[in-house]
């Protein structure tokens, strides 16, 4: 390697000024060209790293956006499967003591059978309810009552007939509950 080095020293000093400026000249134009490859490349690979972390960054927070609504979607279904087991509401008599409280007389009621929905784990149970003569505002009391119960209870069925020369309606209403199907366990998150 001294050897190549001192060749090259002696034919440079070999050369007129002239030419040696054109070497010092040509040689600082390629070691400029080398460095300024050099920079870009080290420059496109750090937009590289940049660009590659900001994907995997933006992954990552879609990955924790969708864990946060699978988290709360789990915890409604959780809460209403609590909801279906812990339901045993007897709706005849849970019927007759809303009304009583509401101040309405016993309504006409047809019990309807139990009914599976869905994929048969959870059974509907409804009454249809008749009333006649009944003000409006005992009537939205008694629905919101009734809906306000424990376990799921809904009205799932309304229609009104007013009846304008005594400023009262006729109503009919079917109100169901549900609740798991014995020895249905609630799912658990896989």
């Amino acid at each position: 390697m001294k050897q190549l080095l001192n060749d090259l020293r002696l034919r440079f000093e070999q050369l007129s000024a002239r030419e040696r400026r054109l070497v010092v000249v040509a040689g600082s134009a390629v070691l400029l060209f080398i460095l300024f490859i050099t920079v870009l490349s080290f420059a496109n690979s750090a937009n590289g790293y940049r660009r590659r972390t900001q994907d995997k960054l933006a992954k990552l927070q879609e990955v924790q956006q969708l864990a946060a609504s699978y988290a709360q979607a789990t915890a409604a279904r959780n809460a209403v499967e609590q909801q279906l087991t812990s339901s045993d509401v007897r709706l005849l008599t849970y019927i007759s003591d809303k009304a009583s409280a509401a101040g309405l007389d016993a309504p006409n009621m047809t019990p309807k059978g139990e009914v599976g929905i869905g994929d048969g784990n959870i059974l509907e149970s409804s009454i249809e309810l008749t009333f006649t003569d009944v003000d409006l505002r005992k009537l939205t009391d008694f629905l919101r009552t009734v809906e306000g119960g424990p376990g799921i209870i809904k009205v799932k069925y309304l229609r009104l007939e007013p009846r304008p020369a005594t400023d009262t309606l006729t109503a009919w209403a079917t109100v169901a509950t549900y609740r798991l199907k014995q020895g249905t366990q609630p799912s658990t998150p896989q």
